[in-house]
C-alpha cells in the first residue's frame, strides 16, 4: 500500500489530466471519447472468443472500476452498469464530460479498496487502466472478488513494463518523476496477483515491449524519447479471469487462452 499523500498526488494527476481533456473536447481539439466504445467492442469480441457469452449478451450486472468521467461501461451492453471513481463529484460538475455519458449507467463516488456495490452483486467487473493507480492494490483486488459472483468475470487492462523497466519505475516513482502511477506491473506479477487473489486467467493477450519502444524512441517529445532510452517504455497488458468459489485453489488451474507469451516471459 502506498502513503495517501503518494495517492492524493496520483488522484491530482489525474484530476488535471481530465480538465486538459475536457477542454480540447469543449475547443473542438479532441474526438469525443470514441475510444471508449471502441474498448467495449472490443471487450464483447474477447468474451464471445473465450465463450463468455452470458457476461457479453446484454443480460449481465456490471460494475467499472476506476472508470474516469465515462467508462467502457457506458458502451457495453448489459442489464445493470454502474461507474465508481474517486473523482466522480468532479467528473460530474464538468457539463462537457457528462455530456458525454449514457443516462443507463449509475455513476458513483468509491474507491476501489471500498466499493459501494453489494456482495456477489455483479457478474462482470472491469478495471481499464486502472489498477496502477489505486493506493492499496490488495485491498482493491479483495473488493473484487467480494462483489463478484461465483464464476463471475474479471477484466483487467494495465501498462506493464519488463523487469528492468518496473526495477527502474519504482524508483522514478518513488522520486515523483510519474506522479500518476503508484504502482507498475510486469505480465508475471499481474498474473500472479490475480491467481493469489482468487482468480483463475482465462486469456491473456500481452503487447511487444520492442514495439513501443520503438514508438518512444521515435517521438518528438523529449520525455517520451526518455522513457524509450531508458527501457521502460509501457506495452499493454489485458486480462480475462474467472472468480473462483472460496475453497477453489486457484493457483491449481490452467491457464486459458494466451497470446504473445513469449513476451509474457520477459518480466
Amino acid at each position: 500500500m502506498v502513503s495517501l499523500a503518494r495517492w492524493q498526488t496520483a488522484q491530482q494527476y489525474e484530476r488535471g489530466y481530465w480538465e486538459s481533456v475536457a477542454t480540447r473536447i469543449a475547443s473542438g481539439a479532441a474526438s469525443q471519447l470514441e475510444w471508449y466504445r471502441w474498448r467495449a467492442d472490443q471487450l464483447v469480441a474477447r468474451l464471445r472468443r473465450l465463450g463468455l457469452d452470458s457476461v457479453a449478451n446484454g443480460s449481465a450486472r456490471v460494475v467499472e472500476v476506476g472508470c474516469g468521467p465515462i467508462g467502457v461501461v457506458g458502451f457495453f451492453p448489459a442489464r445493470e452498469r454502474t461507474a465508481v471513481d474517486p473523482l466522480e463529484t468532479f467528473y460530474s460538475a464538468d457539463v462537457t464530460l457528462t455530456a458525454l455519458r449514457s443516462t443507463s449507467v449509475r455513476y458513483v463516488r468509491g474507491m476501489g479498496e471500498e466499493l459501494p456495490c453489494p456482495t456477489g452483486s455483479c457478474d462482470l467487473a472491469i478495471m481499464e487502466n486502472c489498477i496502477d493507480h489505486v493506493r492499496d492494490v490488495r485491498a482493491v483486488m479483495r473488493e473484487l472478488a467480494r462483489v463478484l459472483d461465483d464464476g463471475a468475470v474479471l477484466y483487467v487492462t494495465v501498462n506493464c513494463r519488463t523487469r528492468w523497466g518496473f526495477m527502474m519505475h519504482r524508483l522514478l516513482s518513488r522520486a515523483r518523476v510519474d506522479r500518476g502511477h503508484p504502482y507498475t506491473f510486469t505480465p508475471h506479477r499481474m498474473e500472479r496477483l490475480l491467481r493469489e487473489s482468487g482468480f483463475q486467467v482465462l486469456g491473456i493477450d500481452v503487447g511487444s515491449f520492442s514495439e513501443e519502444r520503438k514508438k518512444d524512441l521515435a517521438s518528438d517529445e523529449r520525455r517520451t524519447r526518455a522513457k524509450g532510452f531508458l527501457g521502460i517504455s509501457e506495452f499493454v497488458v489485458s486480462v480475462v479471469a474467472r472468480r473462483l468459489p472460496l475453497h477453489v485453489e486457484a493457483g491449481n488451474l490452467p491457464i486459458g487462452d494466451r497470446s504473445h507469451s513469449v513476451l509474457t516471459r520477459q518480466a
